[in-house]
């Protein structure tokens, strides 16, 4: 085993107390995370003194143990089937404030001011990432669990936990009169499958968005990955006739586990590249010799809308240049190699929206948008959010908007979205 891997497997063990444990696997793993830097994970594998290895899993009482390899902070340590031969003296007592000021000392984070507690249940907490007690967006999540004896058997930390020299502070301000016009215009029409009726129906609903504070500004709930180029190309040629080459599936290898000596050097993730324009050019005329290959007869049936970054390939995502307002649309991906920018795989989702092929249509809307959005008013929610603003490289406040309620839109009726 290399050196450095070596201490740092020997720091596990002394940090959580496994000294009845031996090490029985590791694995090292490169992702990138939400402000496109590069992690590396090492993941590993305790097994009790005197216990046999099983082939189909860990046995119980065995340690999973995931640690950043750089920075030596703990991201998961999970005691399979809730069974721990570790030191008790190394972990916090089941209570809340013992947990929390285990969780401190372990991340540095200061409760109250970067996480607070979402979930109190008897055998776990839940925790999110906060500002003064005001969520953050990305989200920063913290879990921890404990066994009917009170040990420690799970604790788990992803996410983005921001210090007070990323934060724009400000009082939060923002009324109704500042977002009401941008909640009109997140007001929409979607169809909703019911199978009870197997049908589908049309409902109005509000979908989510941040409004920043002074009420100029409206951000994407869902915002794309760092190295996401958005198109509009419609993808159509003039030839009938299929090109006679046959698509050839490649082989694709999504895994990010990677060696020491790449961890070692600290290489950055290829995902974190931007894609060039020569890329998106190569890409969207490989992507429609695919389509000429695969789906002959659907010249003009399809645009394509992004290119991505994704475990190391390039991802050309389609859609229906006619979309049917369903809430699950028709979608191909098409999967291409970084290297010779040529297809070698693709997923279509046409095989999961069979279900929904005997459905009925839904029926023609009578309510109009705008007095469905008159009927959500009242049920609208403001609540404020740090969102971290790419452009400035700070979280900055803003109001989350949510509703719960839709508005069926030939009845008018209100409901709860979780009843549909």
């Amino acid at each position: 085993m290399n050196k450095q891997l070596r201490n740092i497997t020997e720091y596990i063990r002394e940090e959580l107390g496994l000294q009845h444990y031996n090490l029985e696997r590791h694995h090292i793993f490169r992702e990138i995370d939400h402000f496109n830097k590069t992690t590396y994970t090492l993941s590993t594998e305790w097994m009790p003194d005197g216990t046999q290895v099983a082939e189909d899993g860990n046995p119980a009482g065995a340690a999973v143990v995931d640690i950043n390899f750089h920075t030596r902070e703990f991201t998961q340590i999970t005691f399979v089937r809730g069974i721990s031969h570790a030191n008790p003296g190394k972990y916090p007592s089941s209570d809340t404030e013992s947990a929390i000021e285990w969780i401190e000392a372990q991340t540095g984070l200061t409760f109250g001011r970067q996480f607070l507690l979402i979930d109190d249940a008897a055998d776990a907490l839940s925790f999110g990432a906060a500002v003064d007690n005001i969520p953050v967006s990305p989200p920063g999540t913290i879990e921890i669990a404990f066994n009917e004896q009170g040990q420690l058997t799970n604790f788990w930390i992803s996410g983005n936990f921001p210090d007070e020299n990323q934060i724009e502070w400000e009082p939060f301000n923002l009324t109704p009169e500042k977002f009401e016009q941008h909640a009109r215009k997140q007001c929409e029409l979607l169809k909703i499958p019911d199978e009870n009726q197997q049908k589908w129906k049309a409902y109005y609903g509000i979908e989510e968005a941040f409004i920043t504070n002074d009420g100029k500004q409206m951000i994407p709930f869902v915002r794309d990955e760092n190295s996401t180029v958005r198109l509009d190309m419609v993808m159509e040629w003039d030839s009938p006739e299929p090109i006679d080459e046959a698509f050839k599936m490649g082989k694709t290898d999504f895994s990010t586990e990677v060696t020491v000596e790449t961890a070692l050097r600290n290489e950055a993730h290829p995902d974190t590249l931007p894609i060039t324009e020569d890329e998106q050019k190569t890409c969207a005329m490989e992507t429609l010799q695919f389509l000429q290959k695969v789906y002959p007869d659907d010249s003009g049936n399809w645009k394509l809308t992004a290119l991505m970054r994704e475990k190391g390939y390039l991802i050309a995502e389609l859609q229906l240049t006619e979309q049917t307002g369903h809430v699950f649309e028709r979608k191909i991906k098409v999967i291409i190699d970084p290297d010779q920018l040529t297809p070698v795989d693709y997923i279509d989702n046409a095989k999961l929206l069979k279900m929904f092929n005997g459905f009925q249509e839904a029926d023609s809307a009578v309510v109009t948008e705008s007095e469905a959005f008159e009927k959500l008013r009242e049920h609208m929610e403001m609540e404020p959010v740090y969102v971290y603003d790419d452009a400035t490289g700070k979280y900055i406040l803003c109001g989350k908007l949510d509703c719960a309620y839709a508005v069926d839109a030939v009845t008018g009726e209100t409901v709860l979205l979780n009843m549909l």
